[in-house]
């Protein structure tokens, strides 16, 4: 019997019914193709047994885990995954009916290792076919590895992998998996890809749809999301080589993305944290590009004063004071910063 076209994994924590609208969507985008459905239950307090059994939802696998974090579950669902091609799906996102057909067929043709897509958006209520599609802004198009990886950075439910090459990836890592990296597990991934060759398409459309809806999910607290990032950038930092064109590019690339977010960064916010995230820019961008950290305003004063001077001065001037946006209290914060490794 030949290997499926594509494996499709989704892992779950305790969602409960939400995930009926992301396998409504596969059901329907899968029409075309021979697809295998992929679930990682990793660790439900109620398993997700008895809602596929309710959903009346078969999938090739079902996978059963301990409690170990979204990361891992990716990784559990690549190490089963036979197809092909394999895409990444959290069980809030959904597929338009195209995607996965316009994706495999635009690898098939470019000999692709990646191809990636658009993003939209919908809010998870109602029925299926009511449910009211919001195309968001585009990506940018590009080939190049480390641009795709880096600087679009996509959502996860946004590239498809040939799966041979993603398991490359994971098996020569740079870093290990850590758990530390599990609130973006997706930049796992990328960070350790982007210093490699690799063929990248983009298939244009708003075809991965985000879903919204009330229940918590990591991005209502971006201080995690935040200090997982943090944690990834000093992890390449230190371990990515230096020794190809492909890594010197990736390393510039994630030097300037960690100055650009610290010029985004709340007044008032963590001095430790600020202080981690330039020294990541330090030691990363060696030809520091004043066009790729800032617009005009900020270039011009970057001449008179230097980079770092600038961003100070205009983060003071422009960004909101930290009280209005954190998530979490100062012990807190601090607690979770300490699970970082020495800088």
């Amino acid at each position: 019997m030949s290997a499926p076209d594509l494996s499709i994994v989704i892992p779950i924590y305790q969602r409960g019914d939400i995930i009926r609208y992301t396998l409504e969507s596969v059901r329907r985008a899968a029409a075309d193709l021979v697809v295998e459905t992929i679930i990682v239950d990793d660790g439900s307090p109620t398993p997700i047994a008895g809602t596929l059994d309710r959903l009346a939802f078969v999938p090739t696998k079902l996978i059963l885990q301990s409690n170990q974090g979204l990361l891992y579950a990716r990784l559990t669902g690549l190490a089963a995954a036979t197809g092909r091609y394999v895409l990444f799906l959290d069980s809030d996102d959904l597929v338009t009916a195209d995607k996965l057909t316009a994706q495999v067929a635009a690898m098939e043709r470019g000999k692709a290792d990646v191809s990636y897509t658009d993003s939209s958006a919908t809010l998870l209520a109602g029925e299926y076919d009511a449910l009211t599609i919001i195309p968001q802004a585009s990506s940018r198009a590009t080939t190049d590895a480390a641009e795709f990886f880096v600087t679009i950075q996509p959502p996860p439910h946004g590239p498809m992998f040939r799966t041979a090459y993603l398991r490359s990836v994971v098996a020569t890592a740079f870093f290990p998996p850590s758990p530390l990296y599990n609130p973006v597990a997706e930049i796992w991934f990328y960070h350790n890809a982007a210093p490699r060759p690799g063929r990248v398409v983009h298939v244009p459309g708003p075809r991965a749809i985000i879903g919204q809806h009330p229940d918590a999910r990591l991005t209502n607290h971006w201080e995690r999301l935040g200090v997982a990032s943090l944690a990834i950038m000093e992890a390449f930092a230190r371990t990515c080589p230096t020794d190809t064109l492909e890594a010197g590019r990736a390393r510039q690339l994630v030097g300037e993305k960690a100055f650009r977010a610290w010029r985004r960064l709340p007044r008032g916010f963590s001095p430790e944290f600020c202080a981690r995230t330039l020294a990541v820019w330090r030691k990363l961008a060696v030809e520091p590009q004043l066009s790729c950290l800032g617009g005009r305003g900020f270039q011009a004063l970057a001449r008179l004063f230097g980079p770092v001077a600038a961003g100070r001065l205009l983060r003071q001037l422009q960004n909101r004071p930290y009280a209005g946006s954190r998530t979490m209290n100062d012990a807190d914060f601090d607690a979770l910063l300490r699970t970082l490794p020495p800088p």
